[in-house]
């Protein structure tokens, strides 16, 4: 019997007829900054009683962002993506969780590039700033990967040029030095931070 995929030629011999079928998975990234100021800041610090409010206070208490910017699209680099084959057949190597995963973002333009391990702002809290997950995050879905940080008033005061996502061990911290692995970078204008809260969502769709 023969196959759909294969035709048999004139002089007898079995030789493929179509190479249409193509398996192919989709990564499809989406970045969302939602900006409070600071007497939004503020009044959901008192109301909350948290110094430095995450983005699901601001959600709790139904408070609108004054501005909201989206971009789609960044570059999943070379060591990122080894280290997802890698997590894929169990060859080792520190997943995203909660206490490993950071966003952190600079203000570079410069363009990315698969090779690169590192934010290309210069290394200071005055050119990047990467920031640990809220509370829950990050979280899998249906195939959608979330990432949420917030930075608050006084971090990531600079130009936001450019963001990434980083794998370190457990337990991350805020800072302005990449951890172990920088495993995406976006360069994407995303605004410039004085004050206020910022809170950032990084989607992942893979199908």
């Amino acid at each position: 019997m023969t196959s759909p995929d294969l035709a048999t030629a004139t002089d007898g011999a079995t030789t493929l007829a179509s190479m249409s079928a193509n398996d192919s998975i989709r990564w499809a990234p989406l970045v969302r900054v939602e900006k409070y100021d600071d007497d939004q800041t503020r009044w959901v610090a008192r109301q909350s009683g948290i110094r430095h409010p995450q983005g699901r206070h601001f959600e709790a208490a139904d408070l609108e962002p004054y501005e909201t910017v989206e971009a789609a699209g960044n570059l999943l680099t070379t060591a990122g993506l080894q280290r997802l084959t890698n997590l894929l057949i169990g060859a080792g190597g520190t997943a995203l969780t909660n206490t490993t995963a950071r966003l952190g973002v600079g203000n570079s333009s410069t363009a990315a590039a698969v090779g690169q391990t590192d934010l290309q702002a210069a290394a200071g809290a005055a050119n990047r700033y990467f920031m640990p997950q809220d509370a829950t995050y990050p979280t899998a879905v249906n195939g959608v990967v979330t990432l949420k940080s917030t930075w608050a008033t006084g971090d990531g005061n600079f130009v936001w040029a450019e963001w990434c996502s980083d794998i370190g061990t457990a337990t991350v911290t805020a800072g302005a030095t990449v951890n172990a692995l920088m495993l995406n970078r976006a360069v994407q204008a995303l605004g410039t931070k004085a004050s206020g809260s910022w809170v950032l969502t990084s989607t992942i769709t893979i199908s």
